[in-house]
């Protein structure tokens, strides 16, 4: 059924590379910022679920 309309489309071919950019791009970024990430914040936000203290504690950074 959708192929009867996909065909009826111009340019349709294009959306799945776009598709395939957007992917990349974002984790890309994703990746890139978990590298540049602040290893601080990363230690208090593993700690969070855990414990009661608020993120901003010295006590959950070892």
């Amino acid at each position: 059924m959708f192929k009867y309309y996909f065909e009826r489309v111009q340019d349709v071919e294009i959306f799945p590379v776009i598709s395939l950019l957007i992917f990349v791009i974002f984790f890309i970024t994703l990746l890139i910022w978990v590298v540049k990430a602040d290893k601080k914040y990363i230690k208090s936000m593993e700690h969070l679920p855990l414990s009661e203290e608020t993120p901003g504690d010295e006590k959950l950074i070892r």
